[in-house]
């Protein structure tokens, strides 16, 4: 029995050194492969840019300049309508401080000229002893007539010299195509 027994205890010797082995080819298999996610991670390779061929390119050029080109124009033939508008504006006003300087001006000349006419007559028709009171006022009338009918004059001239200019045949805008 001794040999069955002998037979025995090397078999449970080899079977527990089999293990011992089996044991340490899996730490040694372990500490080898744990980091493999992390390498598969580091070695594969993510597609980060696509290429896109020429031809793709130009035709997506072409479609937009297609698509935006009317919507230019549209808005450059706007802004040319707006400029002639500022234009005619500008022009009108310049008329208008044109007009507005001549009346200043004849406003202030008449005053002076009534003023002093005014103190002239009334002096003299003191110093005369002949006032009368409603021809001085017939008076300041016709003088406020005559500055009214300078003006109206003046308004006249400006708006026919305005008319004339309109008149006058001007040069299309300049287009760069």
């Amino acid at each position: 029995m001794s040999h069955t027994y002998n037979s025995l205890s090397n078999c449970i010797s080899s079977l527990s050194a089999s293990v011992a082995l089996l044991n340490d080819s899996l730490k040694t298999i372990d500490n080898a492969t744990k980091d493999i996610p992390r390498l598969k991670k580091v070695l594969s390779t993510n597609k980060v840019f696509g290429l896109v061929p020429e031809s793709d390119l130009e035709s997506a050029k072409r479609n937009i300049q297609n698509e935006i080109q009317p919507q230019i124009n549209a808005l450059v033939i706007k802004i040319e309508k707006e400029l002639s508008k500022l234009k005619r504006k500008k022009t009108n006003l310049a008329s208008k401080v044109d007009l507005q300087q001549v009346r200043l001006e004849n406003a202030a000349k008449s005053n002076r000229d009534s003023l002093s006419g005014i103190k002239g007559i009334t002096a003299n028709r003191i110093s005369k002893g002949d006032i009368d009171e409603s021809k001085l006022a017939r008076l300041k009338l016709l003088q406020n007539k005559k500055e009214r009918l300078k003006y109206s004059l003046s308004r006249l001239n400006l708006q026919d010299k305005r008319a004339r200019l309109s008149t006058i045949p001007s040069l299309p805008p300049h287009r760069d195509s």
